[in-house]
């Protein structure tokens, strides 16, 4: 124990000499207490605070440090204190049991860490097939056959504007009962379109 006690002396004795140096924490305190500008007064207080936290701060390592070296002692079995064995004992049996919350925290920060990485993936993957749907290109629809297009529902022949009746098969316009006119048919001789009932090309002269 002589060296714990060594230490602990030593410590002390140097935070005295850091209280009792010029410009510490003694000089500040008899600085305040005379005369000042208050703008002076009002840095030496914040200085003298500071300090005082400065060295409560020391103290507590000293004892952190002497608390530690006599735990070690107790746990290498050199500790000769009796009076130190219970709190030494229970010092222990706390430090397994942290360590054992610790082990499990971090497991469970791990599994948090997996599910949460699982959540945004699948976030993701949804957020994508979303933007898929909306880029694919929509099935065009089938243009109606109509008076609109400009051509005769039943026989294909072009339409004068503002017909009622198709000049070439008199078919009515707007009759929506008229079936649509077949496929339409080439000229084997030139290519040109044929009338669906034409007997010859009326560019090539071509009987079909």
């Amino acid at each position: 124990m002589s060296e714990i006690f060594d230490l602990l002396r030593k410590k002390v004795e140097g935070i005295l000499g850091s209280i009792n140096a010029a410009g510490g924490l003694r000089g500040t305190i008899e600085a305040l207490r005379r005369q000042m500008a208050e703008s002076d007064r009002k840095r030496a207080m914040v200085r003298a605070q500071a300090e005082v936290g400065r060295l409560n701060e020391q103290v507590n390592e000293m004892v952190h440090a002497v608390g530690l070296q006599v735990v070690s002692m107790q746990e290498a079995g050199t500790l000769n204190v009796p009076q130190f064995q219970p709190l030494c004992e229970r010092i222990t049996e706390l430090k397994a049991a942290i360590n054992t919350h610790e082990a499990e925290l971090e497991r469970l920060i791990a599994e948090e860490k997996a599910a949460e990485l699982a959540r945004q993936q699948a976030k993701e993957a949804a957020a994508a097939a979303a933007a898929s749907e909306k880029q694919a290109p929509a099935s065009p629809a089938a243009a109606p056959v109509s008076a609109a297009s400009g051509m005769c529902r039943h026989c294909g022949s072009a339409l004068q504007p503002g017909a009622a009746f198709c000049a070439f098969c008199a078919t009515p316009v707007n009759d929506p009962s008229v079936p649509p006119s077949p496929a339409s048919r080439f000229c084997a001789n030139c290519g040109a379109v044929l009338r669906p009932r034409a007997c010859f090309c009326a560019k090539c002269g071509t009987t079909v």
